[in-house]
């Protein structure tokens, strides 16, 4: 169903607010007065400010953009090699999009200061995320609790390099202000990869 320009105004505004003042500032008279709207649509349209921030997630979360893009792609695989260029391809597409979306990095920050009381979007992530590895699962066809935390601990360093390199540029002797130590960074992800379900698919 297309949203209605109010609607639109809303989840724009949660945007807004996290790029310019971070998530400390969100709540449900500041979103009004920055969409314009009566604070009342919040709770019609969205049930309340969780609900608003579940649907702003759906639009701005890689993990629940990324289930609608790659699910159907899992349901055509058909040889390991597929199972290994899907899995690369997610979480290099993690880190690109990471890098370089500040609303991502923000939300991201919140959570992991242990102030956020967001829980609908990190339920909204993990719902997706893990769906996805569900899915993935299936077409190994094998015991894959290894393989999920392999994968767990993947996407959390990924995570973890790009929050901490934003302030100081130096990780472990690599200067990550420079172009080619991301490029090593995706060398290193889709080798770690390809190794791990080698091993697993034998």
């Amino acid at each position: 169903m297309e949203l209605r320009d109010s609607e639109k105004r809303l989840l724009a505004a949660v945007s807004q607010i996290i790029e310019n003042d971070g998530f400390i500032k969100i709540g449900v008279n500041r979103v009004a007065k920055q969409a314009k709207c009566d604070k009342v649509l919040i709770y019609r349209y969205f049930g309340g400010l969780d609900g608003l921030l579940a649907a702003w997630a759906k639009e701005n979360d890689f993990y629940t953009l990324a289930y609608q893009t790659y699910s159907e792609k899992i349901a055509s695989i058909e040889t390991a090699n597929d199972i290994i260029r899907l899995t690369q391809n997610v979480l290099l597409e993690q880190l690109d999009f990471l890098r370089t979306n500040k609303l991502m990095q923000e939300l991201l920050a919140w959570e992991l200061s242990g102030n956020s009381s967001f829980r609908s979007i990190q339920d909204e992530r993990e719902k997706n995320g893990f769906r996805l590895q569900e899915e993935l699962e299936k077409k190994l066809g094998t015991d894959s609790k290894v393989a999920r935390m392999y994968i767990t601990l993947l996407v959390a360093s990924i995570n973890y390099l790009v929050l901490s390199t934003r302030q100081y540029r130096l990780f472990n002797g690599i200067d990550f202000s420079e172009p080619e130590a991301w490029e090593l960074c995706k060398e290193a992800i889709s080798k770690y990869i390809h190794v791990l379900f080698e091993n697993i698919l034998k």
